[in-house]
């Protein structure tokens, strides 16, 4: 008998960045729809492109939601708590005993914007201009990559001058 391995394509990926400046912090939201779920004790990474800084990172400032529902972390799995930790370029998210259904909706808040169970204190920051990825992948057995661009400067200065202007009726 020879064991086989089922992993599907994500569908339906994104990453919505606060900043897409150059040198720049910003949070991620990082969307995508899992074909086959995330078994007990499977992990979800997620390896961001070498020119990106993760500073210190850690679970506090992650938030995964499944469907729409947050998910409870902590430092390492256990039980129904799933574990978020930091190791280079790649966030490792591992299920306890949690599951993900097959079809699922999966969102992974990163930065500021996570404030499920306690709020973020760090960003990642954005690498030079140019192409990016990341790439989704682990034991779950989906993948996919990301494109992302950043750019030389995300602001736009608009200056207007408006001559005054008065009209009234008696």
């Amino acid at each position: 008998v020879i064991p086989t391995v089922q992993a599907a394509a994500i569908t339906s990926a994104k990453d919505t960045l606060t900043r897409v400046k150059a040198s720049t912090a910003a949070n991620h939201v990082i969307v995508f729809t899992s074909p086959t779920g995330v078994a007990a004790g499977q992990t979800i990474t997620l390896t961001f492109g070498s020119g990106f800084t993760m500073n210190t990172l850690d679970f506090a400032d992650v938030d995964v939601l499944d469907d729409g529902a947050e998910l409870t972390l902590a430092a390492t799995p256990s039980g129904a708590t799933w574990g978020v930790a930091l190791s280079g370029q790649v966030i490792t998210i591992t299920s306890g005993t949690g599951t993900i259904a097959a079809a699922s909706v999966i969102t992974v808040e990163i930065g500021t914007n996570a404030t499920n169970q306690t709020t973020g204190d760090t960003q990642i920051t954005n690498p030079t201009a140019g192409g990016n990825t990341v790439a989704v992948a682990g034991t779950f057995g989906d993948t996919g990559t990301i494109a992302l661009s950043i750019i030389a400067d995300d602001q736009v200065v608009v200056t207007a001058t408006v001559d005054p202007s008065i009209t009234f009726t008696v």
